[in-house]
């Protein structure tokens, strides 16, 4: 929904922008409201990583892996915990759901392969772009379609939605090159175990594999925590997309220089002068 966070309904543009400012790297969804090229091309030289939202239709989940190959993405997240969204009494209180209205919809409408499911062009029949969008957004994931994802892309595969060390092993053995501890930000099962619970057991699990995490970040001391449990990286969702709403490009910009800051001086003041021992110690204490 990143999209229409912005006041001109074009935030992922704009947060793209400030990672290009700020260096750092930004995970584009399926779910944009500018197509994955344009956000690709105001990266720069910054790392995007897309995610997949792998549809109900193998050949445009095809489409859109090469097409995020094809843009310069570094690597592809594949998420495993949304084939179906999860009970979310907000957006049902506010009938919140854009995609419905036919927002955050560019990577289908620009996509050749879901373009041939409509009658005509999208522009003259948006009431058949939602509907095609609702008949092919989720499919329920089964280790054997990490094949074929394997076998489409060059891109490492990431997958985004683990929270148990078994299923970290287990992706292991189907050659996935990353792993994402996250819980959807709590949206998927609220009330489920915490991903920062899982983490250390995810870590050992993982062995050689990268590990992200998100998932409750809020600040740099949270960054600090999720690093020093193991995690090879950390990712925010709702402090920036807060920070795109109010300040647009400059606010994001802000809210990561500062969330980058606070990160910086906590594992100052802590006593820690690099990463290996911020890691080093914090996995010797639990």
């Amino acid at each position: 929904m990143l999209g229409i966070c912005a006041q001109d309904f074009h935030g992922d543009l704009a947060t793209a922008r400030a990672c290009a400012r700020t260096g750092v790297p930004l995970t584009v969804s399926t779910l944009t409201q500018d197509p994955l090229e344009e956000v690709a091309t105001e990266l720069g030289e910054t790392p995007g990583f897309f995610q997949l939202y792998t549809p109900d239709d193998r050949d445009l989940a095809l489409s859109l892996i090469h097409r995020a190959e094809n843009a310069g993405y570094r690597a592809l997240i594949v998420t495993v915990d949304t084939w179906v969204t999860g009970w979310r009494p907000r957006d049902l209180n506010t009938a919140n759901f854009p995609q419905l209205r036919g927002y955050c919809l560019a990577n289908y409408t620009s996509d050749p392969v879901f373009r041939c499911r409509l009658p005509g062009a999208p522009e003259e029949h948006p009431s058949s772009v939602v509907g095609e969008w609702v008949n092919v957004f989720g499919r329920s994931l089964g280790w054997q379609d990490l094949d074929w994802i394997r076998e489409a892309t060059d891109l490492p595969v990431l997958l985004k939605g683990i929270q148990h060390p078994d299923d970290v092993r287990r992706a292991r053995d189907h050659g996935v090159d990353g792993i994402h501890c996250s819980n959807h930000g709590g949206r998927q099962a609220n009330g489920g175990i915490p991903a920062l619970r899982m983490l250390p057991e995810i870590v050992e699990a993982a062995e050689e594999l990268p590990v992200l995490f998100d998932s409750g970040v809020r600040s740099g001391t949270d960054v600090v925590k999720a690093l020093a449990l193991g995690a090879t990286a950390v990712g925010i969702g709702r402090p920036y997309a807060y920070a795109l709403a109010v300040g647009g490009e400059h606010g994001v910009v802000h809210q990561s220089r500062s969330l980058l800051a606070e990160a910086d001086l906590l594992m100052a003041v802590d006593g820690y002068p690099d990463l290996a021992a911020l890691r080093r110690e914090g996995l010797r204490r639990l």
